[in-house]
């Protein structure tokens, strides 16, 4: 089971790539092409997502051609979004979510946020609970 958390962590898009996840359209890519597109490297195409069977199709000259839209269907179903309840954090040490034990909450300017450590790994986790906003 822990093996699989991590696989399925290798490949990750972040906030800004899976916005431009979503404007990609129903024709065929190059992987250089759709690595620009999404804002990755042409080498994450063919070291993670053709080895975890991403949809593709070779041509007669043997090249590749990735779907926009068919990619965009693969890949959210491949890396769902991680969601926490309320007692959770993500431990990027471990790869995955941990109950947060005896939270600590603090304040830097307008950001509130709880700070703890993992039970695993001993490693310091913040999680942050709201941003205020500035009085006028």
């Amino acid at each position: 089971m822990e093996e699989r958390a991590e696989i399925l962590l290798r490949g990750r898009l972040d906030g800004k790539q899976r916005l431009r996840l979503e404007k990609l359209l129903d024709m065929l890519y190059k992987p250089s092409e759709l690595a620009e597109e999404i804002g990755f490297t042409r080498r994450q195409v063919y070291r993670v997502y053709m080895h975890f069977k991403c949809p593709h199709e070779r041509d007669e000259k043997r090249r590749i051609w990735i779907n926009g839209k068919a990619f965009r269907e693969w890949y959210e179903r491949t890396y769902p979004r991680i969601s926490l309840a309320d007692d959770e954090a993500f431990c990027l040490t471990c790869k995955r979510n941990v109950m947060m034990s005896n939270p600590v909450k603090k304040r830097k300017g307008r950001l509130v946020y709880w700070v703890c450590f993992c039970p695993k790994c001993g490693r310091k986790i913040g999680r942050i609970i709201d941003m205020k906003k500035r009085d006028s």
